[in-house]
């Protein structure tokens, strides 16, 4: 059976996922520090990458090395740049009729960088320094005068 192929950071998913669903792992509540897998040349069963050096390890170690021969019978490290997703693509036409691939340009079709945000309102600005929203402005209120104090305070 062919392996599938992923990427470092899925393969250090997969693995992780898969040691901390052991039983002995859950009872003892324990949490692994599972290292990125590195490439390697294939192996005499097809394997081209290897994971060393699991942090918080001390006693599972037969766990870790049978979790890792399943998910290493499993899978195959991508290559540098490869992902399955753009193994996927390879042949496909573009829905859009673009010979630019997906992921390698802006989807939207913009030149370069993101466009200056436009106020959706209106003007750049608020309309007047009362209302920022822009209505008319009415004109102020005469002043109204405050009766005398009747206690004397000044």
């Amino acid at each position: 059976m062919p392996r599938k192929t992923l990427n470092a950071s899925r393969l250090q998913e997969a693995v992780s996922r898969r040691l901390h669903k052991l039983q002995e792992v859950i009872d003892d509540g324990v949490k692994f520090v599972v290292p990125r897998p590195q490439l390697q040349p294939a192996d005499r069963t097809g394997c081209n990458w290897t994971m060393k050096h699991f942090g918080n390890a001390a006693g599972f170690e037969a766990s870790i090395a049978d979790v890792l021969a399943k998910v290493q019978a499993e899978y195959n490290l991508a290559a540098e740049g490869e992902d399955e997703q753009e193994e996927q693509d390879e042949g496909r036409p573009d829905p859009f009729g673009q010979t630019v691939r997906a992921g390698k340009a802006n989807p939207f079709g913009e030149a370069a960088g993101p466009a200056k945000a436009s106020n959706p309102f209106g003007e750049a600005k608020p309309a007047g320094k009362a209302d920022p929203f822009g209505a008319a402005e009415e004109p102020a209120a005469p002043a109204v005068k405050q009766p005398a104090d009747p206690f004397g305070d000044a």
